[in-house]
């Protein structure tokens, strides 16, 4: 079964949502981790067509969403914390 016009658009606006979240990475390094995981699972999963498989990817999709945001608070807190710092 091809998949709804609400799964696309859900699937896209995680897509969307992923992709801007990862602008507030606090490094470079894990801004481009998060773009470039988010495109690479997207375009394997491109071409699902039973609902199961595109329901599970939607789910982990949402999961990533919230990892992303919660570990994009941590580490910028963690960064901007002053005891925070390399020994030298």
């Amino acid at each position: 079964m091809a998949p709804t016009a609400a799964t696309r658009a859900r699937a896209l606006s995680l897509y969307r949502q992923l992709l801007r979240s990862a602008k507030r990475m606090p490094t470079p390094n894990r801004q481009n981790y998060v773009i470039r995981k988010t495109r690479k699972e997207y375009r394997d999963n491109l071409h699902l067509t039973d609902s199961e498989e595109i329901d599970f990817a939607i789910r982990l999709a949402d999961t990533n969403l919230d990892t992303v945001m919660v570990q994009a608070e941590h580490l910028t807190r963690l960064f901007n914390d002053p005891q925070y710092q390399d020994d030298e």
